[in-house]
């Protein structure tokens, strides 16, 4: 298993630790993720629009690659990408999982809100469903 693989699942780790903690977890983690959104718009080689869902999901494929996270499928039309994965890449599999993939998934969400999209979840592993199905429009 890489280092990246590694990091990501310590990371969902801790996560779901500090989502634990009443009243100040989750909003700590989703504060954190949408920091690390903004950031991921940004920097070099971070998500940014470019024009069309093509040149947005060419990106998405090399962030993905740099980061080592696995994907089933990514599909596309002028209108949307879906992207299908079969496990995640914090390790959130267990109904327990729930609240902290939601608010890690706000990294997500920030990061195409700044590139003009909306992200939504159709399907998720902590809920029971096979794979992760996620939905990004332009808005």
């Amino acid at each position: 298993m890489s280092i990246r693989k590694k990091s990501f699942l310590l990371l969902g780790s801790t996560y779901g630790l500090i989502c634990r903690v009443p009243l100040v977890g989750e909003p700590m983690v989703r504060d954190f993720c949408r920091m690390l959104g903004f950031l991921g718009n940004r920097v070099p080689g971070g998500m940014k629009w470019k024009g069309s869902m093509a040149e947005l999901k060419h990106d998405l494929e090399a962030v993905f690659e740099r980061l080592d996270i696995d994907f089933e499928a990514m599909n596309h039309d002028e209108e949307r990408i879906e992207l299908i994965l079969s496990s995640c890449p914090y390790g959130f599999r267990s109904p327990g999982d729930a609240l902290a993939c939601d608010a890690a998934m706000d990294l997500d969400r920030t990061m195409f809100q700044y590139c003009g999209c909306d992200l939504t979840i159709e399907a998720r592993l902590p809920h029971g469903d096979p794979v992760c199905r996620v939905l990004i429009r332009k808005t």
